[in-house]
C-alpha cells in the first residue's frame, strides 16, 4: 500500500480480506494493527519507495499486489507495478490522467465529449488560449486537485488573476492570513511534470460523478452522485453528494458510457475511478478524469457503501490483486449522501459547539473529523480550498430525509475559535 491517506477504514479492508500490508508512508498511523510492515519512506518520492521496496523484495519480502487511495502516489503505485509486472494503470495511463491537459487531448483524439482544453506557462499564451477558445473560461492547475486554484473567468482582466494566481500555487509551503497558516495542498497533489495553466472551455450544466473499478477488460459502475447544490462560482469547491442518482435511467446510462469511453481513451485498464461529468443539452461532458477511486478521506466511499452495499475499496484491492470483479450492488438503492463542513473564518479552532448533538439529527449516521482543537484555519479561496472542519454522512427513506438531515447537521455543529 502507498499511503498518504491513513484513513483506517481503508487501511482494515486489506486486512479483512486476509492480506498482509506493507505499508509505505512517511508517517504511519498511531494504530499498529493496521500494517503489517512499514517501510519508512516519503510515499510521494517515486525513486525513494521504488529504491525502499526493492530492499524489501532483496530482504525476502514479497509483494502480490500494489495499491494506492490517494491521488499524490498514483505515479508511485503505478511505476511499482510496472516493474514488478503486477496489476494496475500504467505509468502512461496515470500521467493521462493525472495531467489534464493530455486528458483533453487524448479524450478529444477518442471522439469523447470534453471541454476544449488548452495549457499556458506564460500569461501571452493564457490570452492566445482565451482568444481561441472564448470567453467564459475555466483555468486551473494543470494537475492538482481538491479544486485548488479553480476559477471561472469572463474576461481578460479575471483571466490574468487567475493565471497570477494559479502560476503562484507551486511554491509556497504554507498560505496564511494574519496569524493563522496552514499547509500548502498543492505539496501533495502537484505532479513534478506538469505545472502549467489549464485554460478550459467552461460548460454549463449540472455536475455528476461517477465512480468506477475496472480490471480484467471490465468496467464495472460503483454508483453516480449527484451535486445537489450549485457551485459558488467562480469558484468550484465540493460540497454535497447525494447517492443514488436521481436522473432517469436512459441520461444515467450515458454518463456512465462517457465515462467507460473516458478511462479507455485513456489507457486506464485495472484500478478505480472517480470520473466527473457535466449534462449539457448535447449529452454528458468529460471535465475530468481521476484514477483513483472518489473521497477516499471524504465519505465518498462510504456513501456508496450506505446507498448500495458495496465497499469500493475492497473491490478496488480485488481489481489489482487480479480477481474477477463480480460484486452485485442492491437492486433498490437506499438514499445516502454527505457534506463537508466549512469554516466560516480564519483562525485557530478551540473545539466544537454541537459534537454531541449532531448525531441525534435524524438521518445523521457518521462524523468524520477533518480537524481538532488547535488546528489553524485560512480561509483564502481558490488558492487554499481546505477549510473543511468534519465531514456529516447521512442515510434515509429518501432523497429529501437524506439532505435534510445533511443541512440540519450544519446548523448544529460548528466550530468555536480561540479569539
Amino acid at each position: 500500500m502507498i499511503a498518504a491517506s491513513l484513513n483506517p477504514d481503508l487501511l482494515r479492508t486489506p486486512h479483512e480480506m486476509g492480506l498482509e500490508v506493507v505499508l509505505a508512508a512517511a508517517t504511519p498511523p498511531a494504530d499498529e494493527s493496521l500494517y503489517d510492515l512499514h517501510l519508512a519512506v516519503d510515499e510521494l518520492d517515486e525513486q525513494a519507495v521504488l529504491a525502499a521496496v526493492r530492499d524489501h523484495l532483496a530482504r525476502g519480502g514479497r509483494i502480490d499486489a500494489v495499491a494506492t487511495f490517494h491521488e499524490g502516489a498514483l505515479h508511485v503505485a503505478a511505476r511499482i507495478a510496472a516493474e514488478l509486472g503486477l496489476p494496475g494503470n500504467s505509468p502512461e495511463a496515470v500521467r493521462a490522467m493525472r495531467d489534464k491537459f493530455l486528458t483533453g487531448q487524448r479524450l478529444a483524439k477518442a471522439g469523447v465529449p470534453t471541454p476544449g482544453t488548452l495549457v499556458a506557462t506564460t500569461l501571452v499564451e493564457a490570452q492566445a488560449a482565451a482568444a481561441e477558445l472564448g470567453f467564459p473560461l475555466v483555468l486551473k492547475p494543470q494537475a492538482s486537485a481538491s479544486s485548488q486554484g479553480v476559477t471561472k473567468v469572463e474576461n481578460e482582466t479575471e483571466l490574468k488573476a487567475a493565471f497570477d494566481n494559479i502560476t503562484g500555487l507551486y511554491e509556497p509551503d504554507a498560505f496564511s492570513d494574519g496569524a493563522y497558516s496552514v499547509p500548502n495542498v498543492a505539496r501533495i497533489y502537484a505532479y513534478p511534470q506538469a505545472q502549467g495553466v489549464l485554460i478550459q472551455e467552461y460548460v454549463p450544466g449540472e455536475e455528476f460523478a461517477v465512480d468506477m473499478v475496472y480490471g480484467g477488460g471490465e468496467y464495472r459502475l460503483l454508483a453516480i452522485h449527484d451535486k445537489p447544490y450549485p457551485f459558488a462560482e467562480p469558484h468550484f469547491i465540493e460540497g454535497a453528494y447525494a447517492t443514488p442518482s436521481s436522473l432517469p435511467e436512459k441520461e444515467q446510462s450515458l454518463l456512465v458510457d462517457a465515462a467507460v469511453d473516458a478511462l479507455k481513451a485513456l489507457g486506464a485498464t485495472v484500478g478505480g475511478a472517480h470520473v466527473e461529468l457535466r449534462v449539457t443539452d448535447e449529452g454528458p461532458k468529460v471535465i475530468e478524469v481521476n484514477g483513483r477511486l472518489g473521497g477516499t478521506t471524504a465519505f465518498v466511499q462510504e456513501s456508496i457503501r450506505e446507498s448500495t452495499g458495496v465497499w469500493g475499496p475492497k473491490e478496488y484491492l480485488r481489481a489489482v490483486l487480479g480477481e474477477p470483479l463480480n460484486f452485485t450492488a442492491k437492486k433498490h438503492p437506499t438514499p445516502a449522501g454527505f457534506t463537508p463542513l466549512l469554516a466560516d473564518r480564519s483562525g485557530e479552532i478551540a473545539g466544537f459547539v454541537g459534537a454531541e448533538e449532531v448525531m441525534d439529527v435524524p438521518g445523521v449516521i457518521g462524523v468524520r473529523w477533518m480537524a481538532k482543537p488547535g488546528d489553524h484555519v485560512v480561509i483564502k479561496y481558490p488558492e487554499n480550498p481546505v477549510s473543511c472542519f468534519a465531514l456529516i454522512l447521512a442515510r434515509g427513506e429518501t432523497r429529501e430525509q437524506v439532505l435534510s438531515a445533511l443541512e440540519g447537521a450544519e446548523k448544529v455543529l460548528k466550530p468555536v475559535y480561540t479569539d
